[in-house]
């Protein structure tokens, strides 16, 4: 009998992918719907970086940056155009000035700034976009919940409410940024956009409308009706973005789930397809796959007794697998603390035998075939007077035992100068002064200079704060493992303290004690790399108590919990698994339960 394919990981994540853009699509089409409606009758994973000029420059000139600002410039034009055709002819938005029927046509500069306002939002947006990393698709962080009610997971926030709840600041957000483009838009627009938009338009107009060109006017079209509808149309199109940038990330970070269950409940082979999902070179779908992995091993015990019962696999037991994967996430945190203080030598090639080209001939006497080491014969024409009288001053020098000094004049010259040089600085300059003009005094004020830059606001993109390089480490770099590793910390929990009344084999209790020694060994290399790592000189405001990070503590305190539900169940049977009393008391120091019995 043919074996039937084991269906992959994808297939399950895509569709409810699939089905929760379709939803969020919806609804933001619902939005523009509504404000088609207004405008017609009135007339669209976390960052891990050292500093955030860091982020900038890694990020600047990759593709998606670029992809990023020019799909914001194209919703903002195609906003524009739909806008500025919608309203009324009252609202004078032609691409034509309204005039006389006698009177030639002219380019309408109200258009021009209207268009002109919403490229300068997309691309204040575009940026407001990269920088708080909008793409970044964060799924919420667990806790063991080895005490939950089995087969009655806790219900999950519709995106819906989450948007009730985010409405006030996204609210506060639009009118902030809508008053300020109506505030500094028009500035901006005539001292950097006006001429160069005026032109561009101008030749436009011309090919589509046949306007003849046209001075541009000393005033700017700056009436009242004009700022106040270019405020409206800026509220209503960074709607638009903020809505469905925040109603995407809603839906898109929902737990792997589908009707209540698992995503790859409905799959032939549950558990294979889960572990195409954990090995996925991808990392949004090994992201979800860990996280579905958690969510199983806390709320389904059906699904976890399948997991200790799948023993059989060409690869390993399904066990074996999963904890492998798991220590993985886990054991590469002491990997990259290790690497950070001891980073690998790049290995130096041999060196490969290299051909050098001659130098240029400096005179172009032929070379002499004589025997060099005979006396040499007495010039006679000029030149060889000239070539004998030089190489003899450079035999001089290239022979001499000693180092080469300068001429006499000139040392000389230089000694007078220090002479009087300092002889000034004494009569013009106070003894500050000279202090300060030293080149250790300039230095100081120098460094002065610096840490004063470095306090103030345009300073602050090139600290390197504690926080951020710990996270670059503990986390990995330059994209957080902060959900993987607590799914991993979870699952291992879990399975470990669950094995003792589902493990039917036997197979999860000779691994506790790798397990509770990964544990430990992992706390204590972040604990101490927290403790001893020095502030960089351009954290002008460390503080001992900014030595910590909330992600880095976030992991901590979920290997502690987890360490100590493992102790505490498998402490009694340490004896029987190969670990002493000493390995017991060592671990429970660690948890930070010392006293605990």
């Amino acid at each position: 009998m043919a074996s039937l394919r084991t269906p992959l990981y994808r297939e399950f994540l895509t569709p409810a992918l699939h089905r929760r853009f379709s939803s969020a699509a919806l609804i933001t089409l619902v939005v523009c719907y509504a404000e088609a409606v207004l405008i017609a009758d009135k007339s669209s994973r976390t960052r891990t970086t050292a500093s955030p000029f860091e982020t900038f420059t890694r990020y600047l000139f990759r593709l998606n940056t670029l992809q990023t600002v020019v799909w914001y410039l194209f919703s903002a034009w195609w906003f524009g155009e739909i806008y500025i055709w919608s309203v009324p002819e009252s609202a004078n938005l032609g691409l034509v000035a309204a005039g006389k029927a006698w009177e030639r046509k002219q380019l309408n500069e109200r258009s021009v700034y209207l268009r002109k306002v919403f490229l300068m939002l997309a691309i204040l947006q575009s940026g407001l976009h990269l920088y708080y990393n909008y793409d970044s698709v964060t799924l919420p962080v667990t806790q063991v919940e080895t005490d939950a009610s089995p087969g009655k997971p806790p219900k999950q926030v519709h995106p819906i409410f989450q948007m009730k709840a985010l409405l006030p600041s996204l609210s506060r957000e639009i009118g902030i940024r809508a008053v300020g483009m109506a505030v500094f838009g028009p500035i901006v627009y005539a001292l950097f956009i006006r001429r160069a938009a005026w032109s561009f338009h101008s030749y436009i107009a011309a090919l589509l409308r046949d306007v003849p060109a046209s001075q541009l006017s000393y005033i700017p079209p700056y009436h009242y009706s004009l700022i106040f509808r270019s405020l409206t149309s800026s509220a209503f199109l960074i709607s638009l973005w903020e809505f469905s940038n925040t109603i995407f990330s809603a839906y898109l970070t929902q737990e792997p789930m589908k009707r209540e269950q698992p995503l790859t409940s409905s799959s032939k082979d549950p558990n294979a397809s889960l572990l195409n999902g954990l090995k996925a070179k991808r990392e949004i779908i090994r992201t979800f796959a860990f996280c579905e992995l958690a969510l199983i091993t806390q709320r389904f015990p059906v699904r976890r007794k399948a997991i200790f019962a799948d023993i059989d696999r060409p690869t390993g037991s399904a066990w074996n697998q999963i904890m492998t994967l798991c220590l993985g996430n886990i054991l590469a945190i002491r990997n990259r603390i290790a690497e950070f203080h001891h980073p690998n030598t790049k290995s130096v090639a041999p060196p490969q035998q290299t051909f050098i080209e001659s130098l240029p001939s400096i005179s172009s006497a032929p070379v002499r075939q004589e025997n060099i080491f005979s006396s040499a014969r007495t010039p006679a024409t000029t030149r060889e007077k000239i070539e004998s009288s030089f190489g003899s001053i450079a035999k001089s020098y290239g022979q001499s035992p000693q180092p080469v000094k300068p001429l006499r004049f000139l040392e000389s010259q230089r000694a007078e100068g220090e002479k009087y040089l300092g002889v000034a600085r004494q009569k013009l300059l106070t003894q500050g002064q000279q202090e300060s003009s030293s080149s250790s005094g300039l230095l100081a004020q120098y460094n002065a200079y610096l840490i004063r830059f470095l306090r103030s606001p345009f300073g602050r993109p090139f600290r390197r704060t504690f926080k951020r390089r710990v996270c670059a480490v503990v986390l990995g770099s330059p994209f957080s493992e902060l959900s993987p590793i607590i799914d991993s910390v979870n699952t291992l929990t879990t399975l470990a303290v669950a094995s003792l009344t589902e493990d039917i084999y036997g197979r999860v209790a000779k691994d506790v004690p790798l397990l509770i020694q990964a544990f430990v060994s992992v706390i204590q290399s972040v604990e101490g790399f927290v403790g001893s790592l020095p502030a960089h000189w351009t954290d002008v405001e460390f503080s001992d108590s900014d030595r910590r990070a909330e992600e880095v503590d976030l992991v901590v305190g979920s290997m502690k919990a987890g360490l100590k539900e493992m102790v505490d169940a498998f402490g009694k049977y340490a004896t029987e698994l190969g670990l002493s009393e000493r390995d017991i008391k060592a671990a429970r120091r660690v948890a930070g339960v010392e006293g605990d019995e």
